[in-house]
């Protein structure tokens, strides 16, 4: 069960609930972390993370699928999360994978269900909840709050518009190379995903990674060893995908 399942329906706010020093100081600490919030007093960000419960989740473990019919909006206090869609025909495609001071599930906020997608946990994550109830009143009493949010609500359809262009005009090669190099660390390393990860960020089969992969290691653009990938000219590989 995800966590938007626990969010009972209601015509009020939950009373207050006494929580300890150390917890509010984490809920509060996420709160201005997000741009939702940014700006707010430490008194205004009290009176907010009053309202709301603060829980973690795991690796691997759903914060909400599309069986679920509540509602909800999760700041990522600590962690990273991927949203996510089946297809048809089986194949997992990622929409986006947000990190530390993210929002996400905000679209049924506008009318617009989350159901159909996935958000799930990659590592052990930080959550804070909040529902329709507890975000319309808040943008009710700090408007900047509503501005906010239609901000940020731009911002991912535009992520979301231009995945989609990638996956329908992109071919493989240049979809992968430019998630390559998004991810890669400073150094150019790329740790932590499988084929089958990076197949489902760019919208593609597992095979076909592995293949595209190959075929980078062949011209001498990355190396792959069993614990990551690391892009040896990231200029060469930005200059091969630039056409594409």
């Amino acid at each position: 069960m995800g966590f938007v399942s626990k969010l009972k329906s209601r015509v009020q706010l939950r009373p207050v609930r006494t929580v300890s020093a150390d917890v509010a100081r984490l809920r509060n600490a996420l709160l201005s972390q997000n741009d939702l919030f940014r700006g707010m007093s430490p008194a205004e960000m009290d009176g907010i993370g009053n309202r709301l419960p603060i829980t973690t989740a795991s690796a691997g473990q759903l914060i909400y699928s599309p069986e679920e019919t509540g509602e909800g909006l999760f700041l990522l206090k600590a962690g990273h999360v991927r949203i996510y869609r089946i297809a048809a025909d089986g194949r997992k495609l990622v929409l986006t994978t947000l990190g530390p001071g993210a929002a996400f599930g905000e679209m049924s906020l506008l009318g617009q269900s989350m159901v159909g997608s996935f958000a799930e946990a990659i590592d052990d994550c930080t959550v804070c909840i909040m529902s329709r109830i507890d975000i319309e009143q808040i943008m009710l009493e700090h408007p900047a709050v509503a501005v906010r949010m239609t901000q940020l609500l731009s911002q991912r359809l535009r992520e979301t518009e231009d995945m989609l262009e990638r996956v329908a005009f992109q071919p493989v090669p240049v979809r992968l190379g430019r998630l390559l190099l998004s991810l890669a660390d400073p150094e150019g390393e790329v740790a932590g995903y499988s084929h089958q990860d990076l197949a489902d960020m760019v919208g593609t089969s597992r095979e076909t990674v592995s293949r595209a992969i190959v075929e980078l290691k062949t011209v001498g653009l990355v190396e792959v060893d069993r614990r990551c990938l690391r892009i040896i000219d990231a200029h060469r590989l930005e200059q091969r995908i630039g056409g594409g």
